[in-house]
């Protein structure tokens, strides 16, 4: 069963009481289309929820694996699921990527897993997947530091696996027949996804672990050797970099004009087109999620638990930045956040989703979860 928790407060508390369940082995990613949310859980399962909205609700559709199938156990999501068609594409930390009906749940209804069979010790899959509309090609990056490209539709591979120095954490960026995507090598790299061909490849001083982010004709990536990177898409070659007080873990967002980027030093950092500092905002907590932008500014997790909604246009610096504070409770966030519209979805480490709607001037928030029929506010 499931609940809807609503308040108009700032700042508001809100929590759900009962949890999705199960050991602390993902984190927990919802992703939203055409009514329906989609949650890779903590405790091995995908799940399909029908949204009715702030007044209707939500109610469960379907879970993946069906409890029937105690054979498959997908051991938790770090990476926010993709639904192209009539699939959903997750990938799982037991090493497999799974293509879901979306409407019956099941990976023998037009859907796949890969690799095929049982294979043992398989790496897993951290990074999620990506999908390149140009070659139909869903991308799947590996701890064994390969990326992989199957058909979207069969699941049959493309090409050979395309292989880097060290495991691969990032989801690529597609953009125009093109992959970008960074390594635990310290390499970002552009494959052409015709045939899974490097283009080229910049090496950094850290571990590239985010989601590139294409702009401008330039790739910005974050590294572990506490760097920003913008890097020409035409030939590799580096535009400029940024530095910041520690890891750029999260990938950065851009509203078109302005580029934002997530830092582990507590700071969004807010740069123009050549990487000059517009402004910075301090979260007051680590950021290891990739920030969402919404009509009212842009929405920041904390890893601390709380949803800070920014003035994107203030020209202060101070904490009149901050339009908002919502505050999860005793819960970290670790998954990137899902925009729609004027609402937020967020994965928690407590095991719970909710989607949140961010005005300024008000917060609505429900929360879901499979057991328990509470929410305390």
């Amino acid at each position: 069963m499931l609940v809807l928790c609503a308040a108009i407060l700032l700042p508001l508390l809100a929590a759900c009481s009962q949890n999705i369940g199960g050991e602390p082995t993902g984190w927990n990613p919802p992703v939203s289309k055409d009514g329906m949310v989609y949650v890779g859980t903590k405790n091995g399962q995908v799940k399909a929820y029908v949204d009715n909205g702030f007044e209707g609700g939500v109610r469960e559709s379907w879970t993946f694996p069906p409890p029937a199938q105690t054979q498959i156990d997908l051991k938790g999501v770090y990476s926010t699921p993709i639904v192209v068609g009539d699939l959903v594409y997750v990938t799982a930390q037991n090493g497999f990527i799974y293509a879901i009906n979306k409407d019956s749940g099941s990976v023998a209804d037009g859907g796949w897993q890969r690799p095929q069979g049982q294979p043992i010790d398989l790496e897993p899959l951290v990074a999620g997947p990506a999908y390149d509309p140009k070659n139909d090609l869903v991308l799947v990056p590996s701890e064994d530091g390969k990326l992989y490209a199957y058909s979207a539709k069969s699941g049959d591979q493309a090409w050979n696996p395309f292989v880097t120095g060290d495991s691969i954490w990032s989801t690529p960026a597609v953009d125009n027949g093109i992959g970008y995507f960074g390594s635990h090598d310290r390499k970002l790299y552009a494959v052409t996804l015709n045939d899974g061909k490097e283009l080229w490849q910049y090496e950094t001083g850290g571990v590239i672990a985010g989601k590139p982010l294409v702009v401008d004709g330039m790739v910005i990536a974050g590294s572990f050797d506490k760097s920003l990177y913008a890097i020409s898409i035409e030939d590799g070659t580096v535009q400029w970099t940024f530095e910041g007080d520690n890891w750029f873990w999260a990938g950065a967002v851009t509203d078109g004009t302005t580029i934002f980027a997530p830092n582990m030093d507590g700071n969004i950092y807010a740069l123009d087109r050549n990487g000059n500092l517009l402004w910075k905002h301090d979260v007051g907590a680590a950021i290891v999620s990739s920030p969402a932008l919404v009509p009212a500014g842009l929405v920041v997790a904390a890893k601390d638990g709380r949803i800070i909604l920014l003035d994107t246009g203030a020209q202060d610096l101070g904490l009149q930045r901050e339009l908002s504070n919502l505050a999860l409770g005793d819960t970290q966030i670790k998954a990137s956040l899902f925009a729609e519209g004027d609402s937020v979805y967020v994965g928690s480490q407590d095991n719970e989703v909710r989607r949140i709607e961010v005005k300024r001037g008000q917060v609505i928030v429900w929360c879901l979860h499979t057991e328990q029929v509470l929410c305390n506010n």
